[in-house]
């Protein structure tokens, strides 16, 4: 789920659409069809941070 994630990220950005922590957020908890939390956030953005730009 996280690299649907990162591939949706990575359209984003090559649109030139750079993702705010909230849309990633709100995407990932539409992929995993519940909520996750800021702090989810901040951990996938540390773990995926050469692969990934946010605004």
């Amino acid at each position: 789920q996280e690299h649907k994630l990162v591939l949706y990220i990575e359209q984003l950005t090559k649109r030139r659409l750079l993702p705010t922590r909230a849309i990633v957020q709100n995407f990932a908890s539409t992929i995993a069809k519940t909520g996750v939390s800021e702090s989810w956030v901040t951990r996938f953005i540390n773990r995926n941070d050469n692969a990934i730009i946010l605004k």
